[in-house]
């Protein structure tokens, strides 16, 4: 326990500040949330994806944290929209340091019939990438397939995913 001595009346009273194992363990987390907080640069990545969907309006808007692991891993994101609208979509994958496929389904991963629309590679060095889907639908599922890892990373990265809709 780290203590205090302070002098009174010719007496020493030690007072507890906080315990070693408290301490440590409060640098620990600290070094950690600035470290989440640092690798990635949220506003930035969404500002440049929204510049992406021109001429389409903005409808919305998701920053999808990714932790890597060990083991391949596939990460799947629900887009509700409106069906009969014309909508893009835009990737902003600046935040990886890995190759990530990004696929984009017509249903979910349990569901059987299951058809791709579309798919790309997000590679370090390639940060924009747009899908204007011409089959309609109420729903959209993108999934984002990890690769493991064998040597350390930063706690996570992150991929930014941007619709927009055709205004009239």
């Amino acid at each position: 326990m780290l203590t205090v001595n302070l002098p009174q009346k010719n007496t020493m009273k030690r007072i507890p500040l906080l315990s070693l194992p408290a301490a440590v363990l409060l640098f620990v987390l600290t070094c950690a949330f600035i470290q989440v907080q640092d690798s990635c640069d949220t506003k930035g990545f969404k500002d440049r994806a929204k510049a992406a969907l021109d001429p389409f309006k903005y409808d919305s808007g998701k920053l999808t944290r990714l932790y890597y692991k060990k083991k391949d891993q596939q990460k799947e994101t629900e887009v509700p929209v409106f069906f009969g609208e014309t909508y893009r979509f835009v990737w902003n994958t600046e935040g990886l340091s890995r190759k990530v496929k990004v696929t984009v389904y017509n249903k979910d991963k349990e569901s059987k019939g299951r058809k791709e629309l579309f798919s790309f590679v997000a590679a370090p060095g390639k940060n924009i990438t747009t899908f204007d889907p011409e089959k309609r639908m109420m729903k959209y599922y993108v999934d984002y397939d990890l690769p493991s890892v064998s040597d350390s990373l930063p706690p996570s990265e992150c991929v930014v995913m941007m619709l927009g809709y055709k205004g009239k």
